[in-house]
């Protein structure tokens, strides 16, 4: 069956076209194939507490009292707005006083697929493509901006540069060892987080929802919600190591929220729906 058939596209199918600056577009945004690398850790919740000070939402903490931070990297190879790379830094957040998630290296990814009152903030977005540039500052209220980037990938390691296109100025770069499966140690931990149960039925579920919210400024006066709905052929994840892995974010201000890797997702068949936010 080819990717485009998926039950995710025939639940939220291309139902209209948007016209933008770069011209008529199909709506919403659609992935159809691809690979995504998450990196999730923490970052200083003082200097993430005032990077949102504008914004209408409160950062979510560990139980150490750090803020919940992720980076995606991700190479869109069938899209509805064709192929492009993406590099976008993301905020854990939510609507206000909200319970710590344990500082655990799965414990991000445990609350993403379990905690309801997770949001996730776009804060900082590059892509490659002009058309994709303007679908999500246009339509989706995200500050993207366009970058020049190259992502790699082979049996063993994944590499990948993003630089801004604009300026020039580097955005991040990094060498990531890929794993063929995931720790035996690291799905016990999920276990124990998620509990049996409701492991299963996020193994089983057709997609996994997220809440994605756009900054203020850009298009919209309050931060909206978008659904957005994912579906991977494979997801492997291993815990950051320094000894193998290289990761550099110069990108301000993100470079200077003392991000700490911990967690890394690998993903392929990579499908992915974005609606409008509201």
């Amino acid at each position: 069956m080819s990717a485009r058939h998926h039950a995710l596209f025939k639940r939220f199918p291309l139902t209209s076209t948007a016209q933008l600056s770069v011209g008529i577009v199909p709506v919403p945004y659609h992935i159809y194939d691809g690979s995504g690398i998450f990196v999730g850790g923490t970052a200083d919740l003082s200097a993430v507490t005032d990077l949102l000070r504008t914004e209408q939402l409160t950062p979510l903490r560990t139980t150490d009292d750090r803020a919940l931070m992720g980076i995606w990297i991700c190479d869109f190879v069938d899209a509805s707005l064709d192929p492009h790379h993406e590099l976008q830094f993301s905020i854990f957040v939510s609507r206000g006083a909200s319970a710590p998630i344990p500082a655990h290296p799965v414990g991000l990814l445990s609350a993403m697929l379990t905690r309801p009152d997770l949001q996730m903030l776009c804060h900082g977005l590059w892509n490659n493509t002009p058309k994709v540039v303007a679908y999500n500052r246009e339509l989706l209220s995200l500050n993207a901006r366009s970058t020049t980037s190259q992502i790699v990938h082979t049996a063993t390691s994944a590499s990948f540069s993003f630089a801004d296109s604009s300026t020039g100025q580097a955005l991040l770069h990094g060498q990531l060892a890929v794993p063929h499966r995931t720790s035996p140690a690291l799905t016990r931990a999920l276990l124990s987080q998620m509990g049996f149960l409701r492991t299963l039925q996020v193994t089983w579920q057709p997609a996994v929802r997220m809440q994605v919210v756009n900054p203020l400024g850009v298009g919209l006066t309050h931060n909206g919600i978008a659904e957005a709905y994912t579906k991977n052929a494979t997801n492997i994840i291993r815990e950051f190591d320094s000894s193998t892995d290289q990761l550099t974010i110069t990108s301000l201000p993100y470079a200077n929220l003392g991000f700490r890797p911990q967690i890394i997702q690998f993903m392929t068949g990579f499908k992915f729906v974005y609606l409008n936010p509201r």
